[in-house]
């Protein structure tokens, strides 16, 4: 369960990661120096209560063309984002400097990304437990933590990987959510935004298959086999295969008019079939 934090919950400091890096102490916004020491920010807020070796940081700054000074550098850099938070409101002590690098030391709930795996969670416990509406209401607050790209507007190469990994994790639980809408019948409200989705990802094809499946159940039937056509030139064009086997068999229910399945992984108690609205 996601519960603020005590009597200084006025000053807790917040960070943002799942969009351009932001952090807050309270009320008041920390005024963050410039890129490198916003890279310097990043990596440890990604790597919360843990150490971080100097040469990680150094590698996220620099890459392979370290200049000679670069220790001294990331100090600097360290003292800065320090005095930033300071201003801000943080405590001074929030970046430990450990042996060999330093740590960022936060208490649970202090990153959106802790966040939104929390809500992740429940809203899965709840689909579990026979709770869609529930579910769908903290899948939407976990979506709704993301402001854009994760990290967006900082160049280091060591925290792309970082970033892909939670544009991923947003894209998995936005299926997760669409499967619970769909069986809670909501197809016509989620047209517009799988569409969206689709172009944006063409080549993902849950995402198509769940817009395949909203189209249809809006009496669309036309527009969903259109909708496959077009992913199936897209995934010939550029990986030369055909779409998988679930697209294709949602495909041919389309063809012949059958009802389609409510998507598996929701623990809803409706039936196993739905037909067209």
């Amino acid at each position: 369960m996601i519960v603020e934090s005590s009597s200084d919950s006025a000053r807790k400091t917040f960070f943002r990661v799942l969009g351009p890096l932001r952090v807050c102490s309270g009320t008041r916004e920390a005024a963050l120096p410039e890129s490198r020491q916003l890279i310097v920010l990043a990596v440890l807020v990604t790597e919360v209560n843990k150490a971080v070796p100097l040469g990680r940081l150094v590698d996220a700054v620099w890459g392979d063309t370290p200049p000679v000074t670069a220790d001294k550098q990331i100090q600097t850099c360290v003292w800065r984002v320090r005095k930033a938070l300071v201003q801000a409101g943080s405590r001074a002590d929030l970046i430990e400097t450990v042996r060999g690098g330093y740590l960022l030391r936060l208490p649970d709930g202090s990153v959106d990304t802790q966040l939104f795996e929390q809500l992740r969670e429940r809203g899965r416990l709840r689909a579990r437990a026979g709770d869609p509406v529930g579910a769908v209401a903290d899948y939407r607050a976990a979506l709704a933590l993301f402001r854009g790209e994760p990290l967006a507007g900082l160049a280091s190469r060591a925290l792309e990987p970082v970033a892909a990994y939670w544009a991923e994790r947003r894209l998995t639980l936005l299926e997760e959510c669409f499967d619970v809408e769909l069986a809670l019948g909501h197809h016509r409200e989620l047209v517009g935004e799988l569409s969206l989705l689709v172009d944006e990802h063409p080549l993902r094809e849950q995402l198509r298959w769940h817009l395949m499946t909203a189209l249809y159940l809006s009496d669309r039937r036309a527009d969903a086999l259109a909708v496959y056509h077009a992913g199936r030139a897209a995934l010939i064009s550029h990986v030369g295969l055909d779409p998988c086997a679930r697209l294709q068999e949602l495909h041919q229910r389309i063809i012949a008019g059958d009802p389609v399945p409510v998507p598996e992984a929701v623990a809803y108690p409706g039936p196993a079939l739905r037909g067209v609205s």
